[in-house]
Parts: C-alpha cells; structure tokens; sequence
C-alpha cells in the first residue's frame, strides 16, 4: 500500500522516496503530497478516474470546501488550497509549478486555471452570497457576463500563447520557450473579474535555428497545414521542408494534426477579441518571417576593396516575397540588409555589411518581428481581461520553462536555467531556511537540519560586484569588436576561484556551471550576438515606411530621443530585471508549491527512469522539505493574530482576554475543556485497541500516518472510529501538539489547525446571532426611550394646560357655574372628536379665544393618549424578546433585586424626563404650542416669493413676524423669514412690499443665546459677523428649527447658550450687553437702556400670552 503523503514514509532517504513515487505511478497515482506541497509526475497520457477524465469539470466540486489533507493529492487541491486561503485570510496567494522541461508544468497551470476559473463563479463566500440577495436582476447579469467573459478569455488565452510560444524538444511535445506569470483579480466575493499576462523571455533565437531533432513554435506548422489554398498562393506557401527555418526532420509530432491544431487556434484567438483581419496580418507576417530564412548572402569586396555582401540571384524571389508581404519595397529591405548608415562630423555614410553582418541584420529583423507579434498577443489578452479598477486580492499561476541541460546549451539555457535557480532559492527561502530560523527565533525547541543554499549559485551568475556571469558579460559586450576567445579568457580568469564554476579542460568555447540541478556545460559561441541584439535604430525607421498599418505598430520605436542616443539594455540586463521584479511579487503573496517530475527521457507513458527521479529528487530537494515537515510545525501565527481569529472559541478570550497577556489567554483557549482535535480529524483509534490489548502504544507520528494512510484506505474491519475530542497539550508529543513561542504560538499537526477552523466555523452563527440580538436590543430601547419620552412630555403638558384652565376659569365672572363648566368641557371633547389642526379656520377663529387653551388641551389628550396605547405595546414586545433571547444564565444567577434594576436599565426607562431645555423656564400656554412654520401664509404674498427666488430657497421653513433690536436699543418691526440655506431679515411697513434687509447663512451660525426666564428674546451670533437680537414668540420653534437646519449642513450640533448675561455684537465693533432680572411686582417683560453699551430686561413672574 502507498500513501499519498511522503510524510509518512517509514524511512526518508532519496531511495525511499524514489520507490515510493514509482510504486504510485505505475499504480497511475501521479500525484503525491509532501505536507502543503504536491508532487507530480508527468503520465504521457490522459488519465481517468471512475470512466471520467482526471481533470473533468464534475469533479471540482469533490474538492471544493476542503481542507488540502481532505482531498486527494490533485492540482485541484492546491488551486482549492490557494482560492480558500485567500477568501478566508484576505491575502494574495501564488501557485509556483517548477520542475524540469518536460515534466507537465504547462499542463498542471492549466489544470490549476480550469479549477479557479470554475469555482470563482460559485459564490463560495457569504459576501458573495448576500450580495447576489440584494442585487438586481440587471446587475446580477452584468456581473455574471464580466466573470463569465474573463473566465472564457483566460481559458481560451493558454491555445494561443502555447502556438505562438511553444515548441517540440528533445524533451517535450509542448515545451513552453517563455516564461509566463497568470495574474487572476478577484473581488472581495471570491470572482475572476479581472487578470494579466507576464511573460518572460521568450526563446526568440529558436525562430531562426533549432537543436537536431525540434521544432520551430508550433503556429509555423499549423499555418502551413491549416490554411486554405487561396491564402497559400498570396502568401507564397509551400511544404515546410522548403523553408531554411524549417528544415530539420521533426516536422510533426505524434498525435498532433497541425490543420486540426490552426481551425481550433482560430477560434480561440476570435475568444479572446483578435479580429479574423488581424489573424491574416499574423499570419501574412508568419510567412515574411519564412521567406527572410531562405535570403541568402553571398561575400564580396567593393570598389575599394572593402569586404561588402549581396544577395544570393536564386534567393532574390524570395526577397521581393517578403519584402511584399512586409509591405516595403525589396530594394529598401536589400538594402537594409547589405548597408549600414554612420554619421561622422554630421555626414551621412553607408557602409558596406560583410555576408556574415548581414546575416546578423537579417536575424536580427526575424527575432524582433516575431518578438513583438507575440507580445502584441499577450497585450491583446491582456486589453481582453484586464480590469482597471485595483483589483482585491489576487492569485497568480506562474509556468515557466523547466531546467534545461542539452547536448548543446547556449545563452537561452543559462537563461532559463538561472530563473530556475532563482525559483529554487525562492522556495528554499520559504520552505527551509526561513522556517528553522523562525523556530531558533522563537526559542522552539528544534533540531537543525542540513540543506544545500543555491544562493551561491544565484551570485555566480547575477552579482554585480563580484561580477557575476551575466554582469562581466554585459561588460565586455559593451567592448566593441569582442571575441569568443577574449570573452573566454575573462571568465576563466575571473572565475577561477569560484567552486560552482567549471573551467573546460580542453581549450575551446565551453565552460560549466555546477546548478542545483546538476552541472551544464554553455558554448560561448552565440553569447554575445544573443545578448547584444542588433536591431538599430535606422532598421525602425526604414520599416516605419511600410505601407502595411500592422508591420508598422509592430515595430513602433518607442523609445525617447535620450533612450535612442544611449547603448539600449542588453538582453541579460533587461531578464534579470524581470526575474527580481517577479521574485520580489512572489515574496508578497502567501505560496503553494508544485514539484512536476519527468519520469523518462522517451516521453513514453508507464517507464520510470529510477536515476532520472532520483536525481530530480536530490535537485528539488525533496527530502529535506520532507525532514523539516515531519520535525516542524504546520502552522505560525502571533498570539495577537491568532486570538483575533480564534478567540470564540473560549470564555476566557471572548470578546476580550481578562487580565491577562495575549500569551497567556492563547494558552488558555488551546487548553479549555472544549477546545481540541474534532473526532472526525482524529486517526482511526488504534491506540486505544493497542492500549487495551497490552501492546506498545503508537507513537503520536504513527497516529497521524494511520490517520492519513486510512482516509482512502480504511480496512474493512478495522478499529472503531474516535469520539471523543483529543485535547491540546503543549510540547508533548500528540495530535494536539504546540508549541509557545516568544511572540508566536506553533501547531504541529494540520489536523489540529483543522479542528480550529472547524470548530470556528461551528461557532460563527452563535456570534452572528448574540450580534443580532444586541442590535435589535439596541433598536427597542431606543424606542422606549422615545416613547417613554413623548409619554412623560405629554403627562406634563395635559397636567400644565388642565392647571392653567382652573386657574383662569377661577379669575373669570360666573366660574362656580356649574353648568357653563360642563359646557365646556362638552366643548373639549367636540374639539378632540374633530382632531384639530393648525390650519383649521376653526382653529384659527378660537386662536385668541379663552378655548384656545381648550384646543391645546385636546390636542395633547389625544396625542397622550395614542402614544400610551403604542408604549404599552412596545412594552410587551421588550419584554417578550427580552425573556426569549437576553442572557438566561446570567439572569439565573442575579439576585432578585439587582435584577430589577438591570430590567429598568435594559427597558432604557429614564426616571427623569431631560427636556431640551431644561435651564430655560416656558409659560404654561407655549409648552403644548404646534410648530405652524408659515405664520404669514406666504403663500398670498408672492412678493415675498421673488425675494427669496434670488438665493434660490426652494422651501420656506418659517416666516412670522419680530421685533428686532438694533444698536440704539430701539425694537424695529421685521419679518423674519427661515428658509433651508439662509436666515432672511425683511423691512417691510406695507406686507405687499417687502425689502430684504440682511441675510444670513444659516451654516455660518455660531451659536443662540436665551435667557433662563419667562421671555420672548432670541441672540443669533453670526461668524465673523454683526449679531442679531429679536423678540419674537415662536422663539423655541425657531431655535429647534436652526439646530435641525445646523446640522444636516454642518454635521454637528449648534450650540444654545442660556444665561440671564448676555452680549452681542450690534454693530461693527459695537458689542452690547444685556442683563435679565425677574420681577415679582410687574406681569409684562419691559426693556430698558442703562448707559450707551448697556440694557435691562426686567421678567415679570405673572407673565401671560397676549
């Protein structure tokens, strides 16, 4: 029997290991996990499982909702792993597949593509879910039609970038020649709305030459297979052995039908918005770039005598074809080839190119013209999927080209096989060496564990100081005519003392590189040409004359004047960029690894190369990762972050640690009664079988092997599953084993993590409800304040106004009748009955009759004795839903009368009533006044109407008549009129002609001034400006007006200010003062001037409503 975690091997060594992934892929389990990492070991076929595809659509969601150690070792499990990591911890995540050329990277990213793009549109998260609950049809489909777009384009893109940028080698079918980093953008619901294509150095030498026994990129094949015979006659096709850059026996692979291959590239490039117009100008350029390969150059010598070339007679056709389709003339493009221009002392030279310069020219136009057709496709998907708005979170997908040790090796090779270095180095920063250093950190107790550190690899081929490979070379390509010999030379000189450089015995070219992977031997011959590329400036300009649009966006020089007058970078400069840029995003994104293996050099199905794995084993460094997870901890967090997620879990943590350090409250919730490893994650319970029998108990790393070897392999009849929880136990070897750090609390086992976040999610609507509890708590006492309120308020109005009556009616003649008594109140309860209003004209005829206090009266009965009725029943419903869902166990334990009181506080009954203005004394009849707004009916009065049409007010808030007190201490009549901007002060001794005196706006107030006493004065201050001093009696429906008004423009409350002192600026530096003094004696409120600065109110305390 296999596992399918090689943490649980019996015995770790690179055999084991090699033995352990053979057995599985001849059992055609091809995939195998080292803890968080998946192996996999190209099959060569297709798989099924169960009469499906391995990778059919159905089985996603097997995987979906669960945790990595649930599933099956599979692509979708880690692409499952990534998606959930970020939903739940909001972080960007990567997918780095590495291995070398041959080993199934491409197919496992597509694989890993096909999951996220699928589940993305499942509305997994909650967000998700209730966003679709409250969203429109109109927009739900809007959305729905995003998503599904950059699905489609993101699954459709793979085709086109494989025929463009893939090619047969030696080692593999379908070998990516670029490197290619897949951005997905999700929106907080977990969707693809968005994504972008990185790609990496593509192979652009192999357009013009290939190694014995491969291909060209495969759009060459398909083209020449696949189109029709109409568009083979324009464009000069013929078979593909008779173009020079085709011209090796592998034209066609296995299994592989080219014409069938070019009918489906079409569709996928019209998936992802390339116009069939479009696709001919590729395709017309596809078949330039094969006609160039047939120029020949023949040597010569000029007049002068000077080494000069010409093109070939037999190869002139071919010339004048390309020259065509390229849409330039055959002289200019001959000429191109064969002249160069120098400008010396401001004259303009053409010199003559030697065969082998114009060779150089020719390639040189080759590479760039195919260079940027495929980087235009990967910016035409990129238009495609790109989404403007910043995107989430993100996952990225990153294939690109395995490590590559061929009979030759070139530039190409040192290349590729350094960002492999780099990517090796990235995983053992992550896996290995951070890891062990964190746990020394911490003060975990840890034993070290050996690894070899590629980073002195990575500074052999990178460092500038030192130099590097890759920096000398770069030097010396900047040294004019360089040669292989001299170049030669300064790396061996250079590098003599470096271990991992290899100098060649014999003189010659070659040098070797001892890489991770094994040592590869690089020819210096092409280095040079491959890293200085010869495209000059005048080529952009002549091919800039082209009559064919598409030729001339191709090859648009973007370049400013300083960039063209400066040695552009080279082409190791400008990809060491490039790989530092994508290892310093890599570092900001949570990463999940997969390890692809080759299992033979044949690329035949069901043969494993025992050496072959075993080497790959050693280079991935398989069995280190596999030491340091079964001696380490699945899962670091700090005690902060961790009691943030975990903390409902415990009494003790919840909603707050109490008392103690975060520390020490971790502790506390690992250990709590409740808290553990579920029965459903714990092994199968040998260990209580083998206790009971008297044999030796397993040990806790051979419970979670029995755990993990019988998730798909339980016996039939085997021990009984566990029930009970396995609880926590620091330091002591278990399931529920961790570790307490300085700063960071350690898990062990994943299943142990697992437990948490299962139990977390088990507790979740618990706490969702206790919120949903509070806050419809909160709801309800606030209406029972506001009800409690109104209730009081309306008590004391009903008790003033019946008081106020008695007392008049006793000063009125006739007040012991009986009789007229009863009338009266006969009268009170007509009035009720009709449910009086401010603009009732009964209600205006009775305004300044003694009923006037009867109308109040009956208008606060009313209004009392609806707002009883609605509190008595808001009552009851607190009540109600206090005794079903108010904390029952803390009620059970309170003593009766601290109870009572908590119910009083809960209930939110205030035992006073907190009015307004609680300093500010009221008459008796202003306490149940209605708020009337308009007490001029403005309405008749349009000449009003064209005042206010000048500040545009669309709303007359109020508008009654004032007395306003100017700087001599005289009362002016005004009309004051509010609207919902401004505060208008109006002279008008004839209503019909109004003038506007002043204006104020109301968001420049800075505060209102009263007094404590019985009277009828308002002070409006204004900001940096003259106050206003009014008697007016509507003064409280005023006041509440400007504070409403106040803060709806201002957000914040506008201060009232009550005092019996008060000043005011009456005029441009002119501030006034007045005092308020009651008066027993006197029943009318009097002003009065003291000095030039100085007045007196004087309050009677009998003061009545005129």
């Amino acid at each position: 029997m296999t596992v399918s975690d090689l943490i649980l091997l019996p015995e770790v060594s690179e055999a084991h290991v090699t033995k352990e992934l053979s057995a599985r892929y001849q059992a055609n389990e091809i995939y195998t996990y080292i803890g968080p990492v998946l192996i996999a070991v190209n099959p060569y076929k297709l798989l099924k499982k169960n009469g499906k595809s391995l990778y059919d659509e159905s089985l996603i969601d097997d995987f979906s909702g669960r945790e990595i150690h649930e599933n099956d070792p599979h692509p979708f499990a880690i692409a499952e792993s990534a998606y959930s990591h970020m939903i739940n911890f909001k972080e960007n995540q990567c997918i780095l597949i590495t291995g070398e050329s041959g080993s199934g990277k491409t197919e496992t990213s597509k694989h890993v593509l096909q999951y996220i793009a699928n589940i993305s549109t499942k509305n997994r998260t909650r967000l998700a879910v209730n966003t679709a609950r409250t969203m429109d049809d109109i927009k739900k489909h809007a959305i729905d039609e995003v998503v599904n777009n950059v699905r489609r384009i993101l699954i459709r893109a793979n085709p086109v970038l494989e025929a463009f940028g893939n090619a047969q080698t030696i080692r593999n079918n379908n070998s990516s020649r670029f490197g290619k980093y897949m951005l997905l953008q999700m929106n907080p619901s977990g969707q693809v709305v968005g994504g972008f294509v990185h790609n990496y150095l593509l192979e652009k030498n192999r357009v013009i030459t290939q190694a014995q026994g491969e291909r060209n990129f495969h759009c060459f094949y398909h083209l020449l297979a696949g189109a029709t015979k109409a568009d083979k006659a324009e464009w000069h096709l013929v078979d593909a052995s008779k173009f020079a850059f085709l011209q090796h026996e592998n034209r066609t692979i296995d299994g592989i039908n080219d014409a069938t291959e070019f009918s489906d590239l079409a569709h996928h490039m019209s998936a992802v918005g390339i116009s069939e117009d479009e696709q001919r100008h590729i395709y017309q350029q596809l078949a330039a770039i094969l006609h160039l390969g047939n120029v020949v150059f023949v040597a010569g010598v000029d007049e002068s005598h000077n080494p000069c070339c010409s093109i070939d007679p037999a190869s002139k056709e071919a010339l004048q074809i390309a020259a065509k389709l390229m849409g330039v003339s055959a002289d200019s493009l001959e000429e191109m080839f064969t002249f160069k221009s120098l400008t010396i002392n401001r004259s303009e030279m053409r010199v003559p190119l030697t065969a082998s310069q114009g060779e150089k020219v020719l390639h040189s136009v080759v590479r760039c013209l195919y260079d940027n057709i495929f980087t235009w496709l990967v910016e035409k998907v990129n238009k495609g999927i790109h989404n403007p708005r910043k995107a989430s979170h993100t996952i990225g997908i990153l294939d690109i080209y395995g490590f590559e040790i061929f009979q030759e090796n070139a530039f190409e090779q040192l290349c590729i096989n350094y960002v492999n270095e780099k990517l090796q180095q990235l995983f053992i920063a992550q896996t290995l060496q951070s890891e062990q250093l964190e746990y020394k950190r911490e003060g975990v107790a840890w034993v070290n564990i050996e690894f070899f550190n590629n980073q002195v690899v990575c500074d052999l081929i990178e460092d500038a100081k030192m130099p590097g490979i890759f920096p000398l070379l770069d030097e010396q390509c900047a040294i004019s005519q360089t040669t292989v010999d001299v170049l030669m030379h300064r790396f061996n000189e250079t590098f003599v003392k470096q271990p991992y450089y290899i100098k060649s015995r014999v003189k010659g070219s070659v040098f070797s590189v001892r890489h991770y992977a094994g040592v590869v031997e690089y020819d210096l011959k092409y280095f040079a040409e491959a890293n200085t590329d010869s495209f000059f400036t005048e080529l952009y300009v002549n091919l800039q004359k082209s009559t064919n649009a598409f030729v001339r966006n191709l090859l648009k020089d973007e370049r400013s004047k300083n960039e063209k007058l400066k040695r552009p970078p080279s082409t190791s400069f400008q990809f060491r960029a490039q790989v530092n840029s994508l290892v310093t995003d890599l570092n900001k994104c949570n990463p999940h690894y997969v390890r692809c293996i080759k299992p033979n050099e044949k690329k035949v199905s069901g043969t494993m190369n025992t050496e072959l794995v075993t080497a790959q084993v050693h280079c991935l460094g398989l069995v280190e990762n596999i030491r340091v997870r079964r001696a380490g901890f699945c899962y670091r967090e700090t005690y902060a972050t961790f009691l943030h997620r975990y903390k409902i879990l415990s009494k003790t943590s919840w909603p707050a640690p109490k008392n103690c350090s975060t520390r020490q409250a971790t502790l506390e919730l690992l250990t709590a009664d409740d808290v553990g490893v579920l029965p459903s994650l714990q092994p199968v319970s040998v260990q209580r079988a083998a206790e009971v029998n008297g044999e030796r108990p397993m040990t806790p790393l051979e419970i979670y092997k029995a755990h993990l070897a019988a998730k798909n392999h339980k016996p039939a009849d085997g021990p009984e599953l566990p029930t009970q929880i396995l609880p926590f136990k620091e330091d002591i070897e278990s399931l529920g084993c961790f570790s307490l750090g300085r700063n960071k609390v350690f898990i062990k086992h994943p299943a142990a993590l697992f437990s948490l976040e299962r139990l977390r999610q088990d507790k979740l609507p618990s706490i969702a409800k206790i919120i949903e509890d509070a806050w419809l708590r909160r709801l309800l006492r606030a209406r029972m304040v506001k009800y409690a309120a109104v209730h009081k308020d309306l008590n004391e109005r009903y008790t003033a106004v019946l008081v106020n009556i008695q007392d008049r009616l006793k000063r009125r003649p006739g007040a012991n009748d009986k009789a007229k008594v009863a009338a009266l109140y006969a009268h009170w309860n007509e009035l009720a009955s009709k449910m009086l209003h401010p603009t009732s004209r009964l209600y205006k005829r009775l305004a300044d009759e003694e009923v006037y206090n009867a109308v109040s009266f009956a208008t606060s009965f009313v209004k009392r004795n609806a707002a009883v009725r609605h509190l008595a029943k808001v009552k009851k419903a607190v009540q109600v839903f206090s005794s079903r869902w108010k904390g029952r166990q803390t009620r059970a334990k309170m003593p009766a009368e601290e109870w009572q009181k908590c119910y009083q506080v809960m209930l939110g009954i205030r035992t006073e009533f907190e009015r307004l203005f609680g300093k500010k004394k009221r008459r008796r009849d202003t306490l149940d006044r209605i708020y009337i707004g308009d007490y001029l009916g403005m309405a008749k009065h349009p000449a009003f109407a064209a005042l206010l049409t000048a500040t545009k007010e669309r709303k007359v808030l109020f508008a009654g008549e004032t007395l306003k007190v100017n700087e001599k201490f005289v009362a002016q009549q005004r009309y004051l009129v509010i609207g919902e901007t401004y505060l208008h002060n109006i002279k008008a001794d004839k209503i019909e002609k109004p003038k506007e005196r002043r204006i104020v706006e109301i968001a420049k107030l800075k505060k209102l001034s009263l007094s404590s006493l019985h009277d009828n004065y308002l002070f409006v201050h204004v900001e940096n400006d003259v106050d206003l001093m009014y008697e007016v009696d509507q003064k409280t429906e005023i006041v509440a007006l400007l504070q409403k008004r106040f803060k709806e423009l201002r957000k914040r409350e506008l201060p009232v200010t009550i005092s019996d002192s008060i000043e005011f600026e009456a005029k441009k530096g002119t501030n006034l003062a007045f005092r308020f003094v009651k008066n027993p004696a006197v029943a009318t409120v009097t002003m009065e001037k003291v000095d030039k600065k100085n007045g007196q109110i004087t309050v009677g305390t009998k003061h009545v409503r005129k």
